[in-house]
């Protein structure tokens, strides 16, 4: 069985009550994940990205496969 993995970025800012979903992007397992999920950071400035993981292709059925934290793109609105 083939499983499918996609990476969805989120924009957050606890200051303002934000937590919004940016991107979704597809992931390639013959690349190294961390790498496509940091570039995937810097593509939308997120300091959020959660992985999931589906058995099927239309991702109908996905749970949480792993989460990631980019503080460098965490909003400074506070400061």
């Amino acid at each position: 069985m083939t499983r499918n993995y996609i990476a969805v970025t989120y924009d957050v800012c606890n200051h303002n009550n934000l937590y919004e979903d940016l991107n979704e992007y597809p992931l390639d397992m013959s690349i190294d994940i961390d790498k496509q999920i940091r570039e995937f950071a810097k593509m939308d400035v997120a300091p959020l990205i959660k992985v999931y993981v589906s058995d099927t292709s239309d991702f109908k059925a996905f749970r949480l496969y792993r989460e990631y934290k980019f503080n460098e793109y965490e909003c400074s609105c506070s400061q």
